[in-house]
């Protein structure tokens, strides 16, 4: 039986073997940090997604909606994967897909269609 890991798991997961692989090759200690950092903001930004989603729905992971009369129906449908700049770099994101809602979901963290972050934003106008 295979087990489902939320793509927040998995960027844990890689942390460490990452900053690991990084000092194997040899890199340099500012090269290290601006990896680690990138994994942090992917991590961080990931965390905010689902956690959005599971305030939407009313529940998490694997709960069902008979046993929370609150929650809003619908089911999560897998992910979208999506790219955002970020002033760390490219931070590859895993975007939660619904089906079954009774109404759009739009994140508030992501909204519809954005593709950099506010502070990339601000640092490119500021230039």
């Amino acid at each position: 039986m295979s087990v489902r890991v939320s793509p927040a798991e998995k960027i844990k997961d890689q942390i460490g073997a990452r900053v690991g692989e990084l000092v194997e090759q040899g890199s340099s200690v500012p090269e290290v940090i601006e990896g680690l950092a990138r994994l942090g903001a992917q991590l961080l930004i990931q965390a905010a997604l689902e956690a959005e989603m599971d305030e939407y729905l009313g529940r998490d992971r694997y709960q069902r909606v008979a046993k929370m009369p609150e929650a809003r129906p619908g089911k999560r449908n897998g992910y979208q994967p999506t790219t955002v700049k970020t002033t760390a770099g490219p931070v590859e994101l895993q975007r939660p897909k619904l089906r079954g809602t009774t109404e759009a979901f739009a994140s508030r963290l992501l909204g519809a269609g954005v593709s950099k972050s506010n502070a990339l934003e601000s640092l490119v106008i500021a230039g």
